[in-house]
């Protein structure tokens, strides 16, 4: 019963920040009907280009970015910059994708990285660490972050899933790097966090890079309770990790 309240509790503290991110950003008109979304920003491609300084962005050959707008320019820098880029589709429906700058002319990149495009200009990968190979860094959007690495997205958990999918598979490892690109104003002292929450280990700002000292322990697969969430089954990487070695759920 204590544990059930306790859920409860963060649940609504988490909607509580949500509706509080989303009501600041468009009332200083930083998002235009930002609400129900991982709010795009003003600053987004400057916080992009910060990244894109970064040691760690710099080292990794494989990136992974879901195809919110709010980081359209990181995918498109990351092709840019040649290197393979893994992108989920929206709402995780038809799995993982595969862009590569050498397969795409130069007038397409900015299509091929939109969830229209992905399909099209991607390759389609069946959700094991063979066809996907290992992530080296993960970047994602996210409502409101917290100094200590807590991440609150929109609601739907498709960042928390895709990570612990990729983790059940073997292409990310517990401390595989994830970078948080947001707005300061979606900055907060702390969040509330779950077991099902993935932990960020950088803050990307259009201002400033702020590193997290020791981010909370990630999940290390699919947890099973997220199975009897409705449409979780019917996306295409829940099949098909049954089909690979170990990867039973």
């Amino acid at each position: 019963m204590k544990a059930r309240e306790e859920k409860a509790h963060s649940a609504a503290h988490k909607a509580r920040i949500r509706e509080e991110t989303w009501e600041l950003m468009q009332t200083r008109g930083l998002s235009p009907a930002p609400q129900g979304s991982i709010p795009t920003f003003p600053g987004q491609n400057k916080a992009a280009e910060r990244l894109r300084g970064l040691g760690v962005y710099r080292k990794a050959r494989t990136v992974m970015v879901p195809p919110d707008q709010a980081q359209l320019q990181v995918r498109v820098n990351a092709l840019l910059d040649g290197k393979r880029l893994i992108m989920a589709t929206p709402g995780l429906r038809d799995g993982f994708y595969l862009l590569e700058k050498d397969r795409i002319r130069i007038k397409d990149l900015v299509r091929a990285v939109r969830s229209s495009g992905v399909r099209r200009f991607g390759k389609r990968l069946f959700t094991s660490r063979k066809e996907i190979g290992e992530v080296d860094l993960l970047v994602t959007g996210a409502v409101a972050v917290g100094l200590q690495g807590g991440r609150i997205g929109k609601g739907s958990g498709y960042f928390d899933l895709e990570y612990m999918i990729l983790r059940q598979i073997g292409s990310v490892k517990e401390r595989t790097l994830i970078v948080a690109l947001v707005d300061d104003l979606q900055v907060r002292e702390d969040i509330p966090m779950e077991e099902k929450d993935v932990a960020v280990d950088f803050i990307v700002t259009p201002t400033q890079v702020i590193k997290v000292e020791a981010a909370a322990q990630r999940p290390p697969r699919v947890l099973r309770y997220l199975l009897d969430v409705q449409g979780i089954k019917r996306m295409r990487p829940i099949r098909e990790l049954g089909q690979t070695d170990g990867g039973k759920i």
